[in-house]
């Protein structure tokens, strides 16, 4: 609404302009998919410290590169993770 000057000076009109806040998020939330020795397969698990990783997916294995990459990220300040672990059954395995 345009103002009507009644005397001299200097007169401010504010107009929305459209632009919202950006709503800030927690950055130290991460997901990592790999392999681990056990746990859920093909289902994101949220986990809160390195001791839940232990306790659902084993802990760390040289064959697995994810789980040193997790322990790092929780050495490192991270607060939560989501794990997706993929596993692939081997021809011939009866497991």
């Amino acid at each position: 609404m345009p103002i009507s000057p009644t005397y001299p000076g200097v007169y401010i009109e504010e107009i929305a302009s459209g632009v919202r806040t950006i709503t800030g998020v927690a950055t130290s939330i991460t997901a990592f998919i790999g392999r681990a020795k056990r746990g859920p397969v093909n289902k994101a698990i949220t986990i809160n410290s390195f001791a839940d990783y232990e306790r659902i997916f084993g802990g760390l294995d040289l064959n697995s590169s994810m789980s040193y990459a997790v322990r790092d990220f929780y050495l490192n300040g991270g607060s939560q993770a989501i794990i997706g672990r993929l596993f692939k059954r081997m021809l011939g395995t009866s497991f």
